[in-house]
């Protein structure tokens, strides 16, 4: 008889979808016959079971999956469908599978067909499943994904789906579904929970985030939100000295601008207390004790402890053998004061044959003179990262608890930590760091680069701060990060995905307006005055008007004395069109600028223009602050572009006027745009946020 439930737990399926699957009698019944003596782990058999319908021979097709004839969803839907139309032997559907077969090779010759048809990526996976039904979709998903983005900087979603329905994340426990030191633990979080998702996201108040926390926040708060739950915001402050309030503010104020409301926003030390109560607790256990070592002293024992393989851990610390009594004693004197900074610890008596350096004896809780930079509270002791970390999640009732995969390492000592306290242990998943091209994330990194008079909101850089002052809409942000999956995986991505996305969303929403950046003025010897309504957005209804003068500006670069054949604008014997106005033509040319008249004519080009009446902006013109892809950890302030600002001293068309600070427009020609904070009411300053693709 077969055991569904040693099935499930095979397949990883959760006990909600365990629940769905028994009322479905087809099912349960079609995986009765197909999994008795094959592998109770293979998905495609599970897909088998879901999806065959009435009649069909599935031992045949589970045999032909089980030894690898059928070996993605693709064929697996072809052979049931013919299955649909007549009956096969086992010779005539392997017989089909191997005739059906699309190798790589054909899948990217398709691929590489279809891109020179001109397809955008949607239409491309549209096309390929009609014409290569068979093929295995995974790997024309992959291929299709190789090819850049179009010219017109479109960004096509190519999943069609849910990030949070791809890979390994997919496969995690509900919540309940990890194991709990007791059957009374799990049941109470499940009753202070209700059974939802919680998450957390947990910065340390130490700086600004940048684009790689971004990764996370999306992860934490869209994880919890697709399965009904909540997530907090909590700082991580257990290092006073490293933290300043307006740390606080800034991330708590980033994480509403990306668009997320924390359920609560709480503090490591919220919990204080509550971990001093856990230490003497382990204490009581046998599993804490009270160490005197210095900070250099313990590093160096450890290593010495693990690059001789040694099993004493007594040579960890002198004092790992001292009664509870005596340990409890010294604990309280630290608490109250007695002992100073660096003079006394408590550390986690770990008691296992890990190699893994975090399970040497952490360091807990220790002496601190500091006082809290927001609470204003001078505590005697403060709990280490490792320490509050685990004891907060717990305490929080998270049921994922997502990190980078630097922190892999710690799941061991985290759960040891939880497990000895039996107290509530959440499940730990770790993803890939997001690295970028052409730019630094880490603080440490970031912080030398005031010297050059590069603050850390300076528009060049990927905080968060950075990008919104140059006008990178949350929103495109957001799908970015999602657009990248969750992998275990490092790659660096390159900053040009980044800058399709940010295109591809100001291309809807920034209102369009005519801005010269290097005036040359223009005077129209049979010009009259008059007023012309220019959409906001092409086609739209809402429109604005603008003046049209006698006197106008051109760029500069819109105009040669001697133009070549490539040269299609406005020279003295090629007549050019002005936008929504009318074509002129060059009557002479004099010190002050360019003398014109109407021309009647049909020209070959049209340039944008600004009237006399134009507003001054100062335009700041960006690149990329690193030219390298990857600027190197020992040269990356060498590597810096130092032409990576310039300034021009422009003019706008007048629906420009009264702009505010993160307002944003794509100036024609040129570029999106985004108001900076430097603006003064006598004074409209912009930020190059990206410019157009293609600039003529």
């Amino acid at each position: 008889m077969l055991n569904l439930e040693e099935v499930f737990e095979k397949l990883e399926i959760s006990s909600e979808k365990r629940c769905q699957i028994m009322k479905k009698e087809q099912v349960v019944r079609n995986m009765e016959r197909i999994f008795p003596g094959r592998n109770m782990s293979n998905r495609l058999l599970y897909t088998l079971a879901c999806t065959a319908p009435r009649g069909a021979d599935i031992e045949l097709l589970a045999g032909l999956v089980d030894s690898g004839v059928i070996k993605h969803e693709s064929m697996l839907k072809e052979c049931l469908k013919r299955m649909e139309k007549r009956s096969f032997s086992a010779e005539d559907m392997v017989a089909f599978v191997k005739e059906n077969e699309v190798s790589l090779e054909d899948i990217q010759k398709h691929v590489n067909k279809m891109r020179g048809e001109g397809l955008s990526k949607k239409d491309m996976i549209s096309k390929a499943r009609r014409i290569m039904p068979c093929a295995d979709f995974k790997m024309v998903i992959e291929e299709i994904n190789k090819v850049p983005e179009g010219t017109d900087g479109h960004v096509e979603s190519l999943e069609g789906g849910d990030w949070l329905e791809e890979g390994e994340i997919r496969k995690l426990p509900r919540p309940g579904e990890t194991p709990q030191v007791s059957e009374e633990i799990r049941q109470a979080h499940l009753r202070r929970t209700g059974g939802r998702v919680v998450t957390r996201f947990p910065p340390e108040p130490n700086g600004i985030l940048h684009i790689g926390h971004v990764k996370a926040i999306n992860l934490n708060f869209e994880y919890a939100k697709k399965f009904g739950g909540y997530t907090y915001l909590r700082y991580d402050d257990t290092n006073p000295r490293n933290e300043e309030p307006e740390y606080f503010d800034s991330i708590y104020e980033d994480v509403l601008w990306l668009g997320f409301e924390p359920y609560k926003v709480t503090a490591s030390s919220d919990y204080f207390d509550k971990m001093t109560e856990f230490g003497f607790q382990l204490i009581r256990k046998g599993k804490a004790y009270i160490c005197h070592l210095s900070q250099e002293e313990i590093c160096e024992r450890r290593r010495e402890f693990a690059s001789n393989n040694m099993k004493d851990r007594s040579y960890l610390s002198q004092y790992r053998n001292r009664s509870v009594e005596e340990n409890l004693r010294i604990f309280q004197e630290m608490i109250d004061g007695k002992w100073g900074e660096g003079k006394a610890c408590l550390r986690f008596k770990m008691d296992t044959q890990t190699k893994n350096p975090l399970m040497l004896d952490l360091v807990g809780i220790r002496v601190l003179d500091a006082v809290h930079p927001t609470k204003k509270v001078k505590y005697p002791v403060y709990p280490t990262y490792e320490f509050a970390l685990c004891v907060s999640d717990s305490l929080e009732d998270v049921t994922h608890s997502f990190c980078t995969r630097e922190f892999f390492t710690r799941q061991e000592s985290y759960n040891w930590l939880l497990e000895q306290l039996e107290i509530y242990k959440p499940i730990q998943w770790e993803f890939s760091r997001l690295n970028i091209s052409n730019t630094v994330l880490s603080k440490r990194k970031l912080v030398p680069l005031v010297k050059y008079g590069i603050k850390l909101d300076d528009p060049r850089l990927f905080t968060i701060k950075g990008m919104r002052r140059r006008g990178f809409p949350p929103n495109a942000i957001n799908q970015f990060c999602r657009s990248l999956g969750l992998t275990f995986s490092e790659t660096t991505v390159d900053v040009k995905k980044l800058e399709n996305f940010v295109r591809a969303e100001l291309n809807k929403t920034a209102r369009r307006v005519m801005c010269v950046k290097d005036p040359l003025k223009v005077t129209i010897v049979n010009a009259e005055p008059f007023s012309i309504s220019i959409p906001d957005f092409p086609g739209s209804d809402v429109t604005r008007d603008v003046s049209f003068t006698p006197v106008i500006y051109i760029e500069k670069s819109d105009f040669m004395e001697k133009g070549g054949e490539d040269f299609l604008r406005l020279t003295p014997e090629q007549p050019v069109g002005l936008y929504m106005a009318y074509p002129i033509r060059v009557v002479k040319v004099t010190d002050d600028g360019i003398l014109a008249e109407r021309w009647d004519g049909v020209p070959k080009k049209f340039i944008h223009w600004v009237s006399s009446d134009a507003v001054k902006v100062e335009m700041r013109m960006y690149s990329p602050l690193w030219t390298s892809f990857s600027p190197k950890d020992s040269t990356y302030l060498e590597e810096m572009n130092k032409d990576s600002l310039e300034i021009f001293h422009g003019l706008c068309d007048r629906r420009i006027a009264g702009a505010k600070v993160e307002d944003k427009f794509q100036f024609q020609r040129i570029g999106y745009f985004c108001v900076d904070k430097d603006t003064t009411e006598e004074s409209i300053v912009v930020n190059l946020t990206i410019p157009l693709k293609n600039i003529v």
